[in-house]
């Protein structure tokens, strides 16, 4: 997800308004749930959106600041043979792995396994330098903020997706590198947070997902995983469809044949683990909404400190040789857009599924999306219309102001 200019967030916060507004005030039960008649009323909302952009299936988690969570199923995860869409459903969240990818990473730094500010030469074992800045180095705090100079312009997208490609085939191909120095500026980079993935591997000496087990998930009691063979039952995992206008859905994200794929010959092998940790990470609403208040949180849930949580959310400019990242540690801040609420997050979008995480660490109030197909529209940049319509109906509902 990008950052947004001045005159989108102006532009969002006018459309947020608009969502909200058109929104009924909603009552809570003692607990602090929506009420029945308030679920009927949300759900109404929800499905306007849904229906609008062609959605195949969707579920929403709103977090509300008291503590309680509400879920809303709409729709189908899988559509040959139809599987709707429970609580229980396990959806790709595309981009939306790098902020998770980043507890895992501050965890390693608290245990003293991470320096974000190190050179990560030093655990790739061969330098790692941009062509145009031979005596800069790489940090893991530049490829956290996207500002590593790293890119995915070159050929990342074409001999990066081919067997037996490695991350250092990439690292020393100038295509790769912007003309500008690491640190110096944010670009948006894919390479860059697999490049991350690939640095937690070497420091901790495990597979990746076994660092996101050991570090955020087990201890956040979710099922959640960055391998699709790790869902069980394998039937919870969504299919992803891509919608387009006028045409049935087609499938690109097929959840059968990736639950069921043979294991690699090696179980840790970082040099070609570099397209595990960009967008690969799966869990269901409950791992949601447990997500979202690790990122709202203060260090009571016990993953990471209070000091750890407020540097992931705190902008970076300035901070270990960042000139402007203009973000936290993979996540990005949209100050006033929803009434009520300053979140930071992170958006997803890949096989035409669209995935949200955004928290308010001020009021407690989140909003996580799943899809397992959606149109995608940008026409609410940085975000896709469907996202960001539905953050602003979660927002006003979760967090009680309008």
């Amino acid at each position: 997800m990008k950052n947004p200019t001045p005159d989108q967030l102006s532009a969002l916060r006018e459309r947020a308004r608009a969502i909200a507004g058109a929104l009924p005030p909603l009552q809570r039960t003692a607990d602090g749930r929506l009420t029945p008649e308030s679920r009927r009323i949300l759900a109404a909302h929800v499905q306007r959106v849904l229906r609008k952009n062609r959605a195949v299936g969707a579920a929403l988690v709103l977090c509300s600041p008291g503590g309680a969570d509400d879920v809303f199923c709409c729709g189908h995860a899988r559509l040959s043979p139809r599987v709707p869409v429970t609580e229980s459903t396990c959806f790709r969240l595309a981009s939306v792995s790098k902020l998770v990818m980043t507890f895992g990473a501050l965890s390693l730094s608290e245990a003293g396994m991470l320096d974000l500010d190190a050179d990560i030469s030093s655990l790739l074992g061969y330098p790692v330098r941009n062509p145009a800045a031979p005596d800069v180095p790489v940090t893991p705090r530049m490829l956290l903020t996207h500002t590593s100079s790293l890119c995915d312009e070159g050929n990342y997208g074409t001999r990066g997706m081919q067997p037996g490609c490695t991350v250092r085939e990439l690292l020393i191909d100038p295509k790769n590198w912007l003309p500008q120095p690491p640190g110096n500026s944010f670009h948006y980079s894919n390479l860059g947070a697999g490049v991350m993935g690939v640095v937690m591997e070497l420091a901790a000496r495990q597979p990746f997902d076994d660092i996101m087990q050991a570090c955020v998930f087990n201890p956040l009691s979710i099922r959640a995983t960055y391998d699709p063979r790790r869902v069980s039952p394998a039937d919870d995992l969504a299919d992803g469809y891509a919608v387009r206008a006028f045409l049935p859905p087609h499938r690109k994200y097929d959840a059968a044949a990736l639950s069921s794929a043979a294991p690699s010959a090696s179980p840790f092998d970082p040099e070609h683990d570099f397209l595990i940790a960009a967008g690969r990470m799966i869990t269901d609403s409950r791992g949601m909404a447990r997500l979202i208040r690790l990122l709202a949180s203060h260090g009571e849930m016990g993953v990471l400190s209070a000091k750890s949580l407020d540097l992931m959310r705190a902008p970076q400019d300035g901070i270990g040789g960042i000139a402007q990242a203009g973000r936290g540690l993979n996540v990005a801040f949209l100050p006033g857009v929803f009434p009520g609420a300053s979140p930071v997050g992170h958006q997803g979008v890949a096989y035409g599924m669209c995935a949200e995480l955004f928290a308010d660490p001020g009021t407690g109030a989140g909003v996580g999306v799943m899809t397992s197909g959606i149109r995608l529209l940008r026409d609410t940049p940085p975000l896709m219309r469907a996202g960001f319509d539905l953050l602003a109906l979660g927002f006003a509902a979760a967090g009680g102001s309008r």
